[in-house]
């Protein structure tokens, strides 16, 4: 398969109810928020997270997933002492599988199509792997690259919430103690990630692997089934290709909500606004490098442009945008 020949951007709406998009564990796992405008902001290490995550969770059998070009490179696994492996330990294992009966000379570029042939990750979001004191790391960037700060299009109001806990708090009680977790009533975060073709050269990144991408932003988002992450769901897919070297970019910064029927901290669902998208299908419309345009959309959502109001595929129809829709 060949690697990407044009440049793309990827806009992700989804919403997070009732639980913590993305707390900081060195401010007890208080959901991460922007202290001037009170945005729930999320991390692209989070992001990335629940990509890998969904891969890991959606084949169980780590050589069925390196046959299929799908393994996860950055992931928890253990040394053969039962400790947790650090960065040169997981080098080592892919030295140790790929190098074998290689010259000293070979074992770097061994590693390096072992990495990229077998780990998706790898392939995306790029590489830095340790090699040992003799020799410099192994590193590529990604051609997959997320705002390092993703945002919620409105104020949060985090809560911390008290409830009973499963045991004892000691041995010398003779009742449960108490649990405290901190949620999100409701937040709707739009993310960015643009995706460069020259980059993707490098890492071996497919069109392939593209769709792999987007499937597992999807699904993955949809299936956070943890404790402080039940209540993700996807709402907004947008991929947009254009000629190599072009982007429109701050794709976050053209969307907005309207016909709020409350403030801010009492958004609690996608009955209680509508996207804005007037701005971004404005500026596609006006961007000549644009090839296309494809959309996956949840029902529940809706988006508004000017006094009309419908999915985004609707409302991009309406100007004659070049634009498809698919499904998960």
């Amino acid at each position: 398969m060949t690697t990407l020949d044009r440049r793309y951007e990827i806009l992700f709406v989804y919403e997070c109810q009732d639980c913590n998009p993305n707390g900081d564990p060195l401010d007890e796992n208080r959901p991460r928020t922007d202290p001037e405008t009170g945005q729930a902001t999320i991390t692209d290490v989070r992001i990335k997270r629940t990509v890998r995550d969904w891969f890991l969770r959606r084949e169980p059998n780590v050589a069925q997933r390196l046959q299929d070009g799908l393994e996860i490179l950055i992931r928890d696994t253990a040394k053969p002492d039962g400790f947790l492996a650090e960065s040169k330990d997981r080098a080592e294992q892919f030295l140790d599988w790929a190098t074998k009966d290689k010259k000293r000379s070979e074992k770097r570029q061994a590693l390096e199509s072992a990495v990229l042939d077998g780990c998706i990750d790898a392939r995306l979001f790029g590489v830095t792997l340790p090699l040992g004191k003799e020799e410099t790391a192994l590193q590529l960037t990604g051609p997959v690259q997320f705002a390092a700060f993703n945002r919620s299009l409105h104020r949060v109001v985090p809560t911390l919430v008290q409830q009973t806990a499963a045991y004892a708090g000691n041995a010398k009680v003779h009742q449960k103690s108490f649990a405290e977790r901190w949620l999100v009533p409701y937040a709707l975060i739009a993310a960015h990630a643009v995706v460069n073709e020259m980059a993707a050269r490098t890492t071996r990144m497919t069109d392939a692997d593209l769709e792999w991408l987007l499937q597992a932003l999807w699904k993955g988002t949809a299936n956070l089934n943890t404790h402080s992450k039940m209540g993700h769901n996807p709402l907004l897919l947008l991929i947009a290709s254009y000629q190599p070297g072009y982007r429109l970019g701050a794709l976050t910064n053209r969307l907005s909500l309207t016909d709020r029927t409350g403030s801010d901290a009492a958004l609690r669902s996608t009955a209680d606004f509508a996207l804005d998208v007037s701005s971004l299908l404005a500026a596609f419309q006006d961007y000549k490098a644009l090839i296309d345009l494809r959309v996956c959309q949840d029902s529940r959502l809706r988006c508004k442009a000017g006094a009309y109001s419908g999915s985004f595929l609707e409302l991009a129809e309406q100007i004659s945008l070049p634009i498809t829709a698919f499904e998960y």
